[in-house]
């Protein structure tokens, strides 16, 4: 009978934020390619367009709140603004984000600090998801090639907002993390992630001032033992550990065993491999007018 051998790697980066000059970051797969509840499929292409106006219009609410129109008297949607971007990438089909809490006083900043708290500070960590919002300026139809549904393409669109929610609209998008996930993360590069990378411990840094990659640095391990190898292995060196884990450990490899496992569509099984690997990266526990959340 042939012995397989098991690596435990959950929990094996479990980074511990912490605000450092007051800055307070949140890192996000914004959205991808998936088909949302709502029946749409918002493309990659359409948010790169509209990133920079994004970048310098938009912000960080919760539930698109700033982008309704007031509910009642007294009620004002800029007070559920909570931060604003900093930095937006695409990879593939993936939109990553990085954005910015505020810090302060008054209900903005209350808000930001619930979420924050929430994250940082109760055990399991709150989940928060994104949903990227603002006004759809072009719309296409396609028939989905595996349910034969119709799907309405989102091609064009000004973007201007990211709404955390506890129910987004894409259930394909991950939590938020308080690390750097995707291309955002030093660890993952263009042939996948770089185990060897993301091992590697900061410097001490205050990250939150630094610019381009040096702002990317992760910035603290566990020091505790959380992933051990029951037996021997039965691989011959370190080298070669490291060239089946890096042969393994790419999204692109992964959703290829997905679809041809479990029949997958590539969108679908590529998001999904994405959520895996990012999930064991930061070892998580688990419209009115004109708005749209898309």
């Amino acid at each position: 009978m042939e012995t397989t051998s098991y690596l435990c790697i959950s929990g094996l980066l479990k980074a511990r934020p912490a605000e450092e000059a007051g800055q307070r970051m949140l890192y996000m797969e914004a959205s991808n390619e998936a088909i949302d509840l709502q029946g749409d499929r918002v493309l990659a292409k359409s948010l790169s367009d509209s990133a920079d106006h994004f970048l310098r219009y938009g912000n960080l609410d919760l539930d698109h709140r700033t982008l309704i129109p007031p509910r009642g008297p007294g009620d004002n949607p800029y007070l559920w603004e909570i931060g604003r971007p900093i930095d937006a990438k695409i990879d593939g089909t993936a939109t990553y984000v990085k954005a910015q809490l505020f810090t302060g006083e008054g209900q903005m900043a209350d808000n930001a600090n619930m979420v924050w708290d929430s994250l940082t500070r109760i055990n399991p960590p709150a989940r928060w998801y994104p949903s990227v919002g603002g006004q759809i300026l072009e719309r296409a139809d396609e028939i989905d090639p595996m349910t034969k549904a119709r799907v309405s393409l989102i091609v064009n669109v000004r973007w201007t907002n990211i709404g955390l929610s506890r129910n987004p609209v894409n259930p394909a998008v991950p939590s938020v993390a308080t690390v750097p996930i995707g291309t955002l993360a030093k660890c993952c590069t263009p042939g996948g992630i770089d185990l060897a990378k993301a091992l590697a411990a900061g410097y001490g840094t205050d990250a939150a001032r630094l610019a381009d990659g040096a702002a990317l640095r992760v910035q603290s391990l566990d020091p505790a033992l959380q992933g051990t190898l029951p037996g021997p292995l039965t691989l011959p060196d370190d080298a070669a550990v490291s060239e089946w884990l890096a042969q393994r450990l790419r999204p692109a490899a992964l959703a290829h065993e997905l679809e041809a496992r479990y029949g997958f569509p590539p969108s679908e099984a590529l998001a999904m491999a994405r959520r895996f690997l990012r999930d064991v990266f930061t070892a998580a526990v688990p419209e009115i007018l004109n708005y749209e959340r898309i």
